[in-house]
């Protein structure tokens, strides 16, 4: 039986076709590698777009702050004991002077008696040297004082002398004449002596009634510190306000210095917020921040900045700049917009997912005709939760793509089946 005979390929055939595809994967590869673009399709219904504006910009840092009292009195024991009565509970609003709670103290009231009996010890003896001084100089001022009524008497003499010694035959003799004449003498120099004497006493009086005050007052202040030592095992209320916390149970012993209670004036609050460490250069006291409260907006001004940074956050304190808001309450949490820039006209774009992914060097400029989006360089600035400062790459009127770019795994185009606007 007769059958066809197939006509095998030669090898040549083979070659050419072989030739032909190398030919075009070569001209696919150069087609690509001129073009240089990797490119990602992707759905646009699935991203979220922003257009690039021109508007009022600010930087600002959302923050945590807690209302609290803007004047708090800790109540610290100067003296220990054994807490005796407590004539209050926590949660009172308290006069200044109120007795809170009493204490006894055995041993320290044995000392202040020990200590206040030494002290007035001093204090007489240095009352008593005081008088001594006082006293020699007065008496050497009262032997001048006779030292003058000899001498203003013999001078009368000793004239009335010079008159009859020069009369002849006169009952005078030159004996008593000249013995006149040298106790007069002798007395103005021993006046001499004296008044040198009680100026030398009177300069070291006053040395000496200077420091003998001093340490009169000295040991006054110390009295008074005693008295006061002894006073504090009555625990008073230094301010006006109101009592948040008192830790004290009769028969409870307390040791010096430790903290029983607080006190705090309701009257004005302040908020003190936690910022992250990372805005610790760029907060200064005067700086404005602002937060809703019942609807409405109220603002904060930074008064106070603690420069312990603990867990990466230091904290701020801030006043309220108008008046305080209706309902605000101790121990409120408030969400705060703290303002870092003065407020600028500039062009923004809205934040999203990109700038983390890309820390804003680029992003996916979407094209005119919506059908694509292409990876373009720009520079980005300061920046807020809601948007961000376009420095150069970008003008108003460009659309670009603000979602997540993990998945796109920096690809330099991408296209969408969609065009934008055409949906």
């Amino acid at each position: 039986m007769d059958r066809p005979i197939e006509r095998k390929r030669s090898w040549t055939t083979r070659r050419v076709a072989i030739a032909g595809a190398a030919v075009v994967v070569v001209l696919l590869t150069m087609l690509l590698a001129r073009s240089g673009k990797s490119q990602f399709n992707v759905d646009s219904n699935r991203l979220t777009f922003s257009e690039v504006r021109t508007g009022e910009f600010q930087e600002y840092v959302p923050v945590s702050g807690k209302v609290l009292p803007r004047t708090t009195v800790y109540l610290d024991l100067a003296e220990g004991g054994i807490v005796d009565r407590v004539y209050l509970e926590s949660g009172q609003q308290i006069t200044k002077g109120t007795l809170i709670m009493s204490l006894s103290n055995t041993a320290a009231q044995k000392q202040n008696i020990d200590a206040e009996t030494r002290l007035i010890d001093n204090l007489n003896q240095l009352r008593n040297s005081k008088i001594s001084v006082t006293t020699s100089n007065l008496t050497l001022r009262q032997e001048l004082l006779d030292l003058e009524y000899s001498i203003v008497n013999l001078e009368k003499t000793y004239l009335r002398y010079q008159k009859l010694i020069k009369i002849p035959n006169s009952a005078l003799t030159q004996e008593q004449f000249e013995k006149t004449r040298d106790e007069l003498t002798y007395l103005k120099e021993k006046r001499a002596l004296l008044r040198e004497r009680i100026q030398r006493e009177t300069d070291l009086q006053q040395q000496q009634s200077a420091q003998i005050d001093s340490s009169i007052k000295r040991v006054d202040r110390n009295m008074e510190l005693l008295s006061r030592i002894i006073d504090s095992l009555d625990v008073r209320s230094p301010i006006d306000g109101y009592l948040s916390t008192l830790n004290a149970e009769v028969g409870q012993s307390i040791e010096r210095g430790q903290r029983v209670g607080q006190i705090d004036q309701l009257d004005s609050f302040k908020v003190q917020a936690d910022i992250d460490q990372y805005y610790i250069s760029r907060v200064a006291v005067g700086q404005n921040g602002k937060f809703d409260f019942d609807g409405k907006s109220y603002s904060l001004k930074v008064s106070k900045i603690y420069p312990e940074v603990n867990e990466d956050v230091f904290q701020v304190d801030m006043t309220f700049v108008d008046a305080l808001p209706d309902g605000i309450k101790r121990g409120q949490t408030l969400q705060i917009d703290l303002n870092l820039s003065e407020s600028k006209t500039t062009n923004i774009v809205d934040m999203g997912g990109f700038y983390h992914y890309t820390q804003g060097r680029w992003a996916y400029v979407v094209a005119g005709d919506g059908r694509s989006a292409r990876r373009t360089n720009i520079v980005l600035g300061r920046q807020n939760p809601q948007s961000v400062e376009i420095l150069q790459g970008l003008k108003p009127g460009d659309r670009i793509v603000t979602s997540d770019y993990e998945t796109f795994n920096g690809v330099d185009v991408l296209n969408f089946p969609q065009p934008l606007g055409m949906r």
